[in-house]
């Protein structure tokens, strides 16, 4: 019973490790990164560049999105003329293209929504669990990279590092 309360307590400190410890990184937007809106078209990361960016990973069946996506839409409006809000669904066949727009508009969420068809976000930034934010300055540089739920000041926190 002891080791079991020990590996338990171990998981729960490299946990919260991983949440604040993510290093940010010094890449840059990336041309081959490519994104699919609802309409289909096609973007890059660097056709957000000139602007501050704020990159959230996440999928309709995630708990945690569920949870923060709701901040995500108040910030995206009242940042709305300084910051870029990106919503990138990862696309799987638990998750399929579909499911991220229709849970958007189900809980009247007015955030941007684009998909990881080939999984290029995924790969290139290393998103190993949702929700992942990635906050981008207007050079196209990353200042911050955080996995799991955030709080509203935590993330206004980001924001304001970014612009």
């Amino acid at each position: 019973m002891k080791k079991l309360l020990l590996a338990l307590a171990a998981l729960m400190v490299a946990g919260l490790a991983t949440f604040y410890l993510l290093p940010s990184s010094s890449k840059p937007a990336d041309a081959n990164v490519v994104f699919q809106d609802a309409s289909g078209k096609k973007l890059t990361e660097k056709d957000f560049n000139g602007k501050p960016t704020v990159y959230y990973a996440w999928a309709s069946w995630c708990p945690d999105c569920q949870q923060e996506l709701p901040i995500l839409n108040t910030l995206k409006e009242k940042y709305a003329d300084k910051v870029e809000f990106v919503g990138v669904a990862m696309i799987s066949q638990k998750e399929p293209i579909e499911n991220g727009k229709k849970y958007l508009k189900e809980h009247s969420l007015s955030l941007n929504y684009y998909s990881d068809v080939d999984s290029s976000f995924q790969k290139y930034h290393e998103i190993t669990e949702i929700p992942t934010l990635i906050f981008v300055d207007k050079d196209g540089k990353i200042v911050k990279k955080t996995a799991g739920v955030l709080t509203q000041e935590e993330l206004e926190t980001y924001i304001k590092e970014i612009l």
